[in-house]
Parts: C-alpha cells; sequence; structure tokens
C-alpha cells in the first residue's frame, strides 16, 4: 500500500512539473514571436555615462536599419543604456573602431535596459539577432 502511493505521488509531482514546463516554453516562444514581429522602424539607444540612466546622455539612431553598427561614443564611461529594439546584441569596445577585444557583450532578449553596468569604451556595435525557436511536434496516436 505504501509503495503504490509513494509511486502516485511521484507520477503526479512528475506530471506537474512536465506541464509547468511546457506551459512556459509556449509562453516564452510566443513572446519572441510577438518581440521579433514588433520591432521598432527606426532603431534608438541612449548611452548614460552613470548607472541608473544618470549622467551625460548620448542618443544613437540608425535610421538606414542599422547598415553602419558602429558608432563612436562621446563620454568613454559608460554606466547604463537603454534601446528600444530587444532583439540585439550589444557590444563595446575600447577602440573607436570597434575592432580588437569587446569590453563587453549584452544579449538583451528579455530586457531592453541595462541600468548598472560600470565599463571604459570608446565605441559600441549593434547587431540584429533573430531568435531561435524550436519546432514543436505533436503526434497524435
Amino acid at each position: 500500500m505504501f509503495i503504490t502511493t509513494y509511486f502516485y505521488s511521484k507520477l503526479l509531482l512528475l506530471i506537474t512539473f512536465v506541464y509547468i514546463i511546457s506551459t512556459a516554453s509556449a509562453a516564452s516562444s510566443s513572446d519572441v514571436k510577438g518581440a521579433w514581429k514588433n520591432r521598432p522602424r527606426q532603431f534608438r539607444m541612449q548611452i548614460f555615462s552613470r548607472p541608473y540612466s544618470k549622467g551625460d546622455v548620448q542618443t544613437i539612431r540608425a535610421t538606414n536599419g542599422a547598415s553602419t553598427p558602429c558608432w563612436n561614443l562621446a563620454s568613454k564611461r559608460v554606466g547604463s543604456y537603454e534601446l528600444n529594439d530587444p532583439l540585439v546584441k550589444v557590444t563595446f569596445y575600447r577602440s573607436s573602431d570597434c575592432n580588437g577585444a569587446p569590453s563587453a557583450t549584452y544579449y538583451n532578449q528579455h530586457s531592453s535596459k541595462q541600468s548598472h553596468i560600470l565599463i571604459k569604451a570608446r565605441s559600441v556595435s549593434i547587431v540584429k539577432v533573430k531568435p531561435v525557436l524550436l519546432k514543436e511536434q505533436h503526434k497524435d496516436l
């Protein structure tokens, strides 16, 4: 009697866990699909010299679809930044031509704001990323 009760309780726990994981993955994939479809027409980024969106601000815009993804920074101190497109990779460089080893790289898939980074950089490179979605296959028995 004890063994069957123990078995059923573990089975119920496993079913609950699988259900939670499947609903969470479905929700996150729909969020990414929605973000990909609702990308802004004009890319905009604000870089602040101090954390939490304070200090000197530099606004970067790309009207040509970010065909020139490297911009020089006005201040070499970067404390935080905000951008209007969550599906981009932001890379800061110590050199002014976006060459060499990067100071920091951020993938902003869930947040469009980094409020406390504190790095030194002279240029920033922005690259659009495409979401990777796993194709769900349902087999009917």
